[in-house]
């Protein structure tokens, strides 16, 4: 992952996103690229937008210069990361996935917490970004501290697209020194078919131990009807500071994130996801 997205709106999620990314990118050597987005009361396309094109580009200018300043507040410490800023206008999901096309392979943004997660249920930006972008999208809770993951975990189905974004998560976790544990939730109970399940993981991960030359990877079988208390029983008293999930129809970032059952898992708005689309 060579170069990062982060939308800046200024506010104190968009912040802690930018100060988690920089730790991010110090440890793997990437390049972030700072935009902030800006919705004008009239539209480029409106007849009227010459009597507000002045106002539009002191605008651009004075919100550069704010991104320029966020970037100092930073100080020495991420002196070795290599930044680029820009200003634009319009619909704030249109603009973020026409600047991910730009050869940006991650696009991280701040989440409010429990009631951020609600309103990505029902149609927001972030839903919007996560369901259309090409490339992953890391959500990182305004509750995060600045670090670089160490400890991740992957919610797998063994989907065919899970090997790709297998060799995505392994190179960002080798430069990380990170681990990765694969999880497969399965409701099954009987001991012979969670035997099956267990040997159908190893070889899961066997395999991509094998395809990626990366060793630090587990693997565990997890029994529940619902696989939302399924990855609840894997996070609780456990290490992992960064979750992974895949996104498609269907898919399991729509059932962790069901809405009838997000109050009850505000664990999940502490850690970090990262939503790759197959």
């Amino acid at each position: 992952m060579k170069n990062i997205l982060v939308p800046i709106d200024f506010s104190h999620a968009s912040n802690v996103a930018l100060r988690y990314t920089a730790e991010l990118a110090r440890s793997i050597k990437a390049t972030v690229r700072l935009l902030h987005i800006h919705t004008p009361v009239i539209s480029r396309n409106n007849p009227m937008s010459y009597l507000i094109t002045e106002e539009r580009k002191e605008a651009e200018n004075e919100n550069l210069k704010k991104l320029r300043a966020l970037i100092e507040s930073l100080g020495e410490r991420y002196s070795s990361v290599k930044w680029e800023t820009s200003v634009d206008s319009g619909s704030v999901a249109d603009v973020i996935l026409s600047y991910a096309k730009k050869d940006v392979d991650l696009i991280a943004m701040g989440t409010q917490g429990i009631s951020s997660f609600e309103k990505i249920l029902l149609g927001t930006n972030t839903a919007e970004i996560i369901e259309k972008s090409s490339c992953p999208v890391l959500a990182i809770p305004v509750s995060t501290k600045p670090y670089a993951p160490r400890d991740i975990l992957y919610a797998t189905d063994y989907a065919p697209g899970d090997w790709e974004t297998a060799k995505a998560l392994t190179d960002m976790a080798r430069m990380l020194d990170a681990t990765i544990t694969y999880v497969h939730v399965t409701r099954e109970d009987d001991e012979d078919e969670l035997y099956k399940e267990r040997e159908q993981i190893d070889e899961f991960t066997k395999e991509i131990k094998e395809k990626t030359d990366f060793t630090r990877i587990k693997s565990r079988i997890l029994s529940d009807n619902n696989v939302l208390m399924g990855l609840d029983s894997a996070l609780q008293d456990s290490t992992v500071d960064l979750l992974c999930l895949s996104t498609r129809k269907r898919s399991l970032i729509e059932k962790l994130y069901n809405p009838s059952v997000t109050a009850r898992m505000a664990i999940y708005t502490q850690i970090p996801l990262l939503a790759f689309k197959l």
